[in-house]
């Protein structure tokens, strides 16, 4: 665990967003304006995989992904979950935790476990726009979960300012988040005793293309503060998803991103980059 494991950790390090802090607009980092209808409830539940390319074992490439906090240097595969309560017209509620298959270890399987609250305090229907804002608080991860990547054992909060704007067939989403993200410093972050920055930034840009009836495709790129101190500061990503809804309270997403240390090598791959697939359905009842 030397602190200068690897210079490429520099190169994709990313922020878990308040997003993006896992409780997003499923399947993108970046969350919209709109709140879940009062007494209504939705249940998010997704697969996702990580994989990092362009390392070695000797320079490996630690990652940590935006909409999931994953910083540990092998691949990552896991269940995020959310659900969420509509507490009046312009508040919800929801709760969060993401349960790991891969990597193993002496530790639970369950980790990034948050509740957050969403208050859309601005809605002008003649104009299509509205604005919110999301706290979130992320419950600390244990001390071996910290080491292997799965989150920071130390409480982490954040908030989330969100701007939606609507058309007939498009949706444009825009997120400024900030977060308080300390850790335990006795004990590594996904395997690297790099001292990491606690006070982290992203702003991102998702705008939602409707199709045809029941169809959506999506692009969401952002730039986000790199947590280890020695390294660059920013870091980008880029993701396309797909948005099926085969009846109205239902959706399929599936989407794939990268993240790297420019958009050159996200939209190349032609550098030491991370990838993330995901899967899965949302179900509002």
């Amino acid at each position: 665990m030397a602190h200068n494991l690897s210079p490429l950790k520099a190169l994709l390090s990313i922020l878990i967003v308040t997003p993006s802090l896992a409780i997003a607009f499923e399947p993108l980092n970046t969350d919209d304006a709109g709140t879940v209808k009062a007494g209504g409830n939705q249940i998010e539940q997704y697969f996702f995989s990580i994989n990092r390319h362009g390392g070695s074992s000797t320079t490996p490439i630690d990652v940590i992904t935006p909409g999931e906090e994953f910083s540990g240097q092998d691949s990552a595969k896991a269940y995020p979950f959310t659900y969420t309560r509509g507490l009046s017209d312009t508040l919800e509620a929801s709760i969060a935790s993401t349960y790991y298959t891969e990597p193993t270890g002496s530790f639970t399987r369950f980790s990034n476990s948050a509740i957050g609250f969403k208050w859309q305090f601005l809605k002008d229907e003649e104009n299509q726009y509205a604005l919110a804002v999301k706290p979130t608080l992320i419950f600390p991860a244990n001390q071996q979960q910290q080491v292997y990547g799965l989150g920071s054992a130390a409480v982490n909060y954040g908030v989330n300012f969100i701007v939606s704007r609507y058309w007939d067939q498009i949706e444009v989403h825009i997120n400024a988040s900030y977060m308080r993200a300390p850790y335990n410093t006795n004990y590594a972050v996904g395997q690297s005793m790099d001292v990491n920055r606690t006070n982290l930034f992203l702003i991102s840009v998702a705008p939602v293309w409707t199709i045809t009836s029941g169809i959506r495709i999506a692009l969401d790129i952002g730039s986000a503060t790199n947590p280890p101190m020695p390294e660059q500061y920013l870091s980008n990503y880029a993701l396309a998803a797909l948005i099926i809804s085969p009846v109205e309270d239902v959706d399929i997403g599936i989407s794939a991103m990268r993240s790297a240390a420019n958009y050159g090598t996200v939209l190349s791959a032609n550098g030491p980059n991370a990838t993330r697939t995901e899967i899965g359905v949302t179900w509002r009842f």
